[in-house]
């Protein structure tokens, strides 16, 4: 016995190094590659927008003409570069916090889930592995980091959401009246900061927290006003933001071609679509297996805030589908497209809290109607999906295991390494910079640009188009003060108007 315990802790030591390297070389190029970025659509039509309203005027503009956004909006107006007329200045910070917030987010949400179990350091290799799962088959970078429009619309707000989550779990564990109201206040800030941000968001938390509250009014055989007054918050500010005259503007430029039957044929085929490829390749299931034993040992700790959460596993199982089916429904319904990337990025992060919450109810289910008394793993097992986890992560990017889409189970991490130091980055980089300059210059009030050349589809989002009345370009034309602006038709060539 004395000999084996140095090598077990020298083991685990070297684990828990393993992965931190592992996790620090998987969010490199993704933070590298924010100060490659540059601004596209939306963020030059904000900018143009801005001076015309100015910054506080903007944000009552966007609704009563566009969206019932409010903090999307009010992010947009004060906190974006572009709206203060800067194009490069200032725009990779903007992605950099975003990418570095990610595993931030993560951790708040573990650390409350899992109370004193773990030491500070193994929670944040905990929030690493899950920022890392995210980052390896999410739906779209671009849309995700590199684009400050959807920045604040959308993977922002997600952040808030698991900080919200977090903070609603303290208001449950809560003892005392002074700690209820603290966290009750935190948790109604939180929501109606994230009902504003976009329905991504708030629809999952509005869904939510109705069923909580009915959970816990049955538990407790009398109607749990604290979450009635959170629901009841939840509506209002949903109904500010949803009933946004804004809103109806937008949609009323939205043709629609699908009845409500039609478009719940598509959501309906379209949530077992999406859940399928997030979990064809067997690496959510193949951790949930290595986790096991960690899941067993939490489950025996009484008044975990995690235990609590996972309470009712038949409750779960069908949360996270029948918000996926709604949401894709609404999409359809609305605008006669599926969701955006923007949006399943925030599905998707979701999700992966739900697939291990979820798990983890089950787990603890099975084990206390058969008594189970232990986990323990075979070691064959153990190394077996361990391999089988390192080599779906080394060679996802060479074969696609489920999915309809190209992106589907697009291992992003290597795609990312290759625009960094393939030098796909880099050249976007200059070509952009140049093209600023051109268009700062002795140029025609109608110009033509050439077309990017071969740009990283990891940061890029979008770029001009042929036609000069997109809107797209017009906002660009206005941002540089021209008449209209276009890219060529043709193939680009070495140098850069």
């Amino acid at each position: 016995m004395s000999q084996s315990q140095p090598i077990t802790k020298a083991y685990a030591t070297l684990g828990r190094v393993v992965v931190g390297l592992a996790i620090v070389l998987g969010i490199l190029p993704f933070a590298a590659l924010c100060w490659y970025a540059h601004p596209s659509a939306d963020d030059f039509l904000t900018a143009n927008q801005v001076q015309e309203h100015g910054h506080w005027g903007y944000i009552s503009y966007m609704y009563m003409q566009w969206t019932g956004r409010y903090t999307s909006a009010a992010l947009w107006g004060l906190l974006s570069p572009v709206a203060y007329g800067n194009i490069t200045e200032g725009y990779g910070a903007v992605c950099l916090l975003h990418v570095l917030g990610l595993p931030v987010a993560c951790y708040v949400l573990l650390k409350t889930l899992l109370g004193a179990q773990f030491s500070k350091g193994t929670v944040w290799l905990a929030s690493g592995v899950l920022a890392l799962l995210f980052l390896f088959q999410m739906p779209s970078p671009a849309e995700a980091f590199y684009w400050i429009t959807s920045n604040y619309n959308y993977i922002l707000p997600a952040y808030l959401t698991l900080g919200w989550l977090a903070a609603l779990l303290c208001l449950g564990a809560a003892k005392t009246t002074s700690g209820r109201r603290k966290w009750f206040i935190v948790t109604a800030v939180l929501a109606v900061v994230v009902v504003g941000g976009n329905e991504t968001n708030a629809l999952p938390m509005l869904f939510g927290t109705a069923g909580i509250t009915l959970l816990q009014s049955l538990r407790q055989r009398r109607i749990a006003w604290v979450y009635v007054a959170l629901s009841t918050l939840l509506v209002v500010a949903c109904a500010v933001a949803f009933l946004a005259p804004g809103n109806y503007v937008r949609l009323a430029q939205s043709a629609r071609q699908f009845t409500m039957l039609q478009a719940a044929d598509k959501a309906a085929l379209a949530t077992y679509r999406t859940l399928i490829g997030w979990v064809g390749n067997g690496v959510l299931l193949a951790i949930t297996v290595l986790l096991l034993p960690v899941s067993f040992r939490l489950s025996r700790v009484p008044g975990l805030p995690l235990n609590r959460l996972a309470q009712r596993p038949e409750f779960m199982l069908l949360l996270m589908p029948a918000i996926l089916f709604f949401l894709l429904f609404v999409a359809f319904w609305t605008t006669s497209t599926s969701m955006p990337a923007r949006s399943r990025n925030v599905l998707y992060l979701f999700f992966l809290v739900w697939w291990f919450v979820h798990a983890h109810a089950w787990a603890c289910y099975v084990w206390r109607r058969y008594d189970v008394q232990a986990m323990p793993l075979p070691r064959t097992a153990y190394w077996l999906l361990v391999v089988w986890v390192v080599g779906v992560f080394a060679l996802g990017h060479t074969r696609r295991m489920r999915g309809r889409e190209p992106r589907d189970n697009a291992n992003n991490i290597v795609k990312a390494y290759q625009d960094w130091l393939g030098g796909a980055a880099a050249r976007y980089d200059a070509q952009l910079t140049a093209r600023y300059a051109y268009l700062r210059g002795q140029t025609p009030a109608d110009v033509v640009v050439e077309r990017l050349q071969a740009p990283p589809t990891t940061i890029l989002f979008s770029d001009l188009e042929t036609d000069t009345n997109d809107w797209a370009n017009q906002a660009y034309a206005d941002f540089f003060g021209k008449n209209s602006i276009r890219v060529s038709a043709e193939a680009p060539a070495t140098t850069q108007p």
